[in-house]
């Protein structure tokens, strides 16, 4: 276990275009509150994008920005490049347009002690909606379902030990055509037999997926996630919405539960 003074966990966040959401992106990431450094994985950022992430990470110590050219696919080696120089017991990962509570990495260090691949309560907002995906990567049935069907954990969800990764045959490599890049790196860690896996309850990561936004100016996206950095970095406001993400969690997840495992357990229709 680190100590207070140490580095918690190293951040990685990957980016491409997402423009000024990646400013509030670094900004839930650095109200943690465990120890983090940030690291920004560049991937054929614009150019006219690049002195917002130099300036911020020349003003805050926590953060690097690694610069690359566009690669073929989304970056993978450059992530697996920048690793090599991590310094937190664990890795979590935030996507460039979604937002952490300040309690996520220090949920995802909890589970992490017993585990070495974890993940907070999957979600999905959506424009009037937030989706709930049912994992308990304690069940083999989900295990293998994640391994072999597809992924239902989001990026800025997953985190895991650093040791383990170091372990790994394979760390981020390119992705096959036609995968989710986050899925063909979870698998390396699922497809391990020596790979102890936790699922979180708790809504710390709030995911906001590009596809069901493609339409949107800009400054719309901007204006969504600002107004929910405001109820997550109000205390109060904070606690509501926590609570109101469990009971719509709580309404789905049951069901759902015993819906995919009996689909998934030998001779349930018999009993």
């Amino acid at each position: 276990m680190n100590s207070m003074n140490s580095i918690a966990a190293t951040v990685v966040i990957p980016t491409f275009d997402h423009g000024p959401l990646i400013g509030l992106a670094v900004d839930s990431a650095l109200r943690q509150t465990v120890p983090v450094e940030v690291f920004i994985i560049g991937d054929g950022v614009p150019e006219d994008q690049k002195p917002f992430l130099y300036k911020l990470a020349a003003r805050e110590p926590r953060v690097r920005f690694f610069d690359h050219p566009k690669s073929p696919g989304r970056g993978e080696q450059y992530r697996h490049a920048a690793l090599a120089h991590a310094q937190g017991e664990i890795v979590c990962y935030l996507c460039d347009r979604d937002l952490w509570l300040p309690d996520h990495v220090a949920q995802l260090l909890h589970l992490l002690q017993g585990a070495d691949f974890a993940h907070s309560l999957p979600l999905h907002v959506l424009e009037k909606q937030v989706v709930f995906f049912s994992v308990d990567l304690i069940q083999p049935p989900f295990r293998d379902e994640l391994l072999r069907v597809g992924n239902r954990i989001p990026l800025s969800c997953a985190g895991h030990t650093l040791s383990f990764y170091r372990r790994l045959p394979q760390g981020w490599t390119a992705t096959p055509p036609g995968q989710p890049t986050d899925w063909h790196m979870f698998r390396k860690f699922l497809g391990h037999p020596k790979c102890r896996c936790a699922s979180g309850t708790l809504p710390t990561a709030i995911t906001f997926p590009s596809p069901p936004r493609k339409d949107w100016a800009p400054e719309i996206r901007l204006k969504e996630l600002q107004a929910w950095q405001a109820r997550i970095t109000n205390p109060a406001e904070r606690q509501v919405l926590v609570i109101h993400l469990l009971q719509m969690a709580i309404k789905t997840r049951d069901y759902e539960l015993a819906t995919f495992l009996a689909a998934h357990t030998p001779n349930s229709a018999q009993r």
